[in-house]
């Protein structure tokens, strides 16, 4: 049924969006470390070799985490596609949907235009 796509749609659309902020705020949280260890090192006087293994790693979670976040914008992608797949398309779903701030966790619910109508049939007949 109709209704049972778009409310799945929704649920979709929050888990993704806040997978998408959670790889985001890791970015940040792990360059904010990044940028910290060899500032640190340097207001301690710390010879260049201690802890260069600890920034290697972490130098490399940054990038790992970079990948990660284009497997997800990868696959939001592919959800736009199995979102006009099951009928759920651009006029019927996303119109009017603006994405959430950066810093917000709330994803709003999806503007459904059609949402009065009880039946795909209504749908199509409206939209033809």
């Amino acid at each position: 049924m109709l209704k049972d796509r778009i409310v799945a749609a929704q649920r979709i659309a929050s888990e993704l969006h806040d997978a998408e902020f959670a790889i985001d705020d890791a970015i940040v949280k792990i360059a904010r470390l990044a940028a910290t260890l060899p500032a640190v090192r340097i207001e301690t006087k710390m010879s260049a070799i201690v802890g260069q293994d600890a920034v290697a790693k972490i130098t490399q979670a940054v990038a790992a985490a970079g990948q990660v976040r284009q497997i997800i914008a990868d696959a939001h992608q592919a959800l736009g596609e199995t979102q006009k797949q099951v009928g759920l398309g651009a006029r019927m779903f996303g119109a009017g949907l603006n994405k959430p701030p950066a810093a917000s966790r709330n994803v709003p619910a999806p503007h459904n235009q059609n949402a009065s109508f009880e039946s795909e049939a209504e749908v199509a007949t409206v939209a033809a």
